[in-house]
């Protein structure tokens, strides 16, 4: 999977445990399939290269290490475990909440649903998959048909929230008797923080429904999308479908993607050139990410340019103004449930998240908008010293990054750059950047570095920028139900301004704590 932020813990909770999901990419469970990257051009697999020829990159272990010492953030003066209410040096300009937003698009676009009878007939994921979409499927899973614990039996149309016991929050996803979040993707119970956005996205869900409902016009045009069976463009009653809403909700959700996380993260040159309006229409233009088939996703995306979100975690957060800020790690988190962000558990009562606190544009946003870490090649310290929960080696996350992208046989970024300079036909020596390294630079430290020196840290740099716009609008543009493939003249319907959709939108028709 292309972890963005967080590495998957077992549970700490006060709560009856249960068996902890298997440790993500960053541990010893790696997605199905990126295993064994083919570098022939096989089109039935999970993943491929966007340069099969390039040779992968070789270091030892003291140049590992080396490399990992040199990837600590101090932090910052008078501002403990990096945090700090006002922006700093060692900040970005985007607001906190966009680091989380990534690692929700990352499980949305990497969900994995088959069977344990399925991945023990197809441990590689070679052909057993779904197809890489924007659609929510972490969300709305395989439907109501087979996943009914997500909806409504009353009102079916509308996906489940919580119903806590007093003594914890009482706006929570809705869980088992031990705790664990029923969603469609459980990574999205991983911390405090995600589990909070993948809530909001359920209620967003439920208040278009109820909007829809009102105004039926809203899905005028509209096509449905089939939900496990669930769903279809016509009604015997001439009233929108549930196929249709899911078609509104996901579509919004794809154009905030593509026109409000993108130019955030990659920096909107880079994403106007692989994203481009023509005769009022969105059109992509993409040169490094070709699909003849089937959506695939490439090893350098998924092992290093994604990875981005590692340098964007803050030490600690501050959730709302009754708390003190919460580090994302803490030794005490193993024993006990209110010393750290860790997920898997009900939802601490007084924990709710004020959303102004991690974007710009809502009402209260302002001063008390935290900022993330700016991308460079620092990482919080708290990520440089995993719990037990999280790696029983207590590794650091930027220690198996690297050894995962050598395991994957990257390349090396100086190569992989003169690589995608060559492909987009601008001079190899406009690419060229100083690693202070006295050797050739694992892909994911270069990109992070490309960001640093070129972007002053406050996006992507032009490589590593391109290559997450190019995917992610790849996507899209080949997934026939999306609004880019199916209607790219399309324009949102349900935002403040119109024609246009933001998160402050989404979070705002959520109507959770602003």
């Amino acid at each position: 999977m292309t972890e963005a932020t967080i590495p998957e813990p077992q549970p700490a909770s006060p709560e009856p445990s249960a068996a902890a999901p298997p440790a993500d990419a960053h541990g010893a469970m790696p997605t199905r399939g990126i295993g064994n990257v083919p570098r022939s051009s096989i089109e039935t697999g999970k993943f491929g290269r966007l340069f099969r020829g390039l040779p992968p990159l070789a270091l030892d272990e003291s140049q590992i290490q080396n490399l990992v010492n040199m990837m600590v953030d101090p932090g910052d003066v008078g501002a403990p475990g990096g945090w700090s209410p006002t922006p700093t040096p060692s900040d970005a300009g985007i607001a906190a909440g966009w680091t989380y937003l990534a690692q929700f698009i990352d499980h949305d676009i990497t969900f994995d649903p088959t069977s344990m009878l399925d991945q023990a007939n197809d441990p590689d994921a070679l052909e057993n998959f779904r197809t890489p979409r924007f659609d929510l499927d972490s969300v709305y899973g395989l439907g109501p048909t087979a996943n009914p614990w997500l909806y409504d039996h009353n009102d079916p149309d509308m996906l489940l929230l919580g119903v806590n016991p007093p003594e914890f929050a009482q706006r929570d996803l809705n869980r088992n008797h031990q705790g664990r979040a029923l969603i469609g993707d459980p990574r999205n119970d991983v911390h405090v923080i995600l589990s909070q956005l993948h809530l909001a996205f359920v209620e967003f869900h439920n208040q278009v429904v109820r909007k829809v409902r009102q105004q039926p016009d809203l899905v005028t045009g509209v096509p449905a999308t089939p939900i496990g069976g669930w769903g279809s463009s016509t009604s015997a009653s001439d009233q929108p479908t549930f196929g249709q809403v899911v078609t509104l909700v996901r579509w919004h959700y794809q154009w905030l993607v593509l026109r409000g996380f993108l130019p955030a993260i990659c920096g909107p040159d880079v994403v106007n050139a692989v994203l481009q309006v023509k005769k009022g229409k969105l059109d992509a233009e993409l040169k490094l990410y070709n699909v003849r088939r089937k959506p695939w996703m490439p090893a350098e995306f998924s092992g290093a340019a994604y990875r981005f979100g590692h340098s964007l975690v803050r030490d600690a957060y501050l959730l709302n103004g009754g708390l003190s800020p919460l580090p994302v790690f803490s030794s005490a988190g193993d024993g006990d449930s209110h010393a750290d962000l860790r997920g898997f558990r009900r939802l601490p009562a007084g924990w709710d998240i004020e959303w102004h606190r991690f974007f710009d544009g809502l009402p209260g946003s302002g001063t008390d908008t935290q900022r993330a870490r700016r991308f460079d090649t620092r990482i919080a310290p708290g990520l440089h010293n995993l719990p037990a929960s999280v790696d029983a080696m207590r590794r650091s996350l930027a220690l198996l990054n690297i050894k995962r992208g050598i395991a994957l046989e990257l390349p090396s970024g100086e190569d992989f750059a003169a690589a995608v300079a060559g492909k987009l036909r601008i001079d190899t020596g406009s690419v060229r950047i100083e690693t202070g390294l006295p050797h050739p630079a694992p892909l994911w430290f270069w990109l992070l570095k490309e960001a640093e020196v070129t972007r002053d840290g406050q996006s992507l740099g032009p490589i590593g920028g391109r290559v997450v716009a190019e995917v992610l609008v790849g996507l899209a543009q080949n997934d026939p139900s999306s609004f880019l493939k199916a209607q790219p003249d399309w324009v949102p319907t349900l935002g403040a301004t119109p024609g246009e959709f933001t998160i402050a939108d989404l979070l705002a028709i959520a109507q959770v704590t602003l």
